[in-house]
Parts: structure tokens; sequence; C-alpha cells
């Protein structure tokens, strides 16, 4: 059983590796963009924990009622 499933694997892998990437179709723009707006979010997301970490400093903490 499990030489028919490393047979269909090698199979599928023929076929997903024939197509050739072509460079000149690669949308760099695009990619850079994404990565503007993804390190953008990042930051945000940084500043908003720092902010966080702060205000928590100096809030005073409230006791657990049992």
């Amino acid at each position: 059983m499990s030489i028919i499933l490393v047979v269909v694997m090698m199979v599928m892998a023929m076929f997903v590796s024939s197509g050739d990437a072509a460079p000149g179709k690669i949308p760099v723009k695009a990619i850079k963009k994404g990565g503007q707006i993804i390190g953008k979010a990042l930051r945000g997301i940084n500043i908003a924990s720092t902010a966080h970490d702060i205000i928590s400093q100096f809030k005073p903490k409230k006791k657990k009622n049992h």
C-alpha cells in the first residue's frame, strides 16, 4: 500500500515540477508593497504592546475579592 502512495507522490511531483518559473513575470513591486504593509502592521502591534506595558506599570493593581 505504501509503495502505491510513493508512486502517486512521485507522479504528482513530476507534474508540479514540470512548470518553469519565469523570472520576468514575478510581480516584484507587489511583493515589496506587501512587505511594507506587513512591516507597518508589525510596527503598529509593537507600539500598541509597548503602550499597554507602560500604562499597566502606572495603573494601581486591583485586589481580587475571594
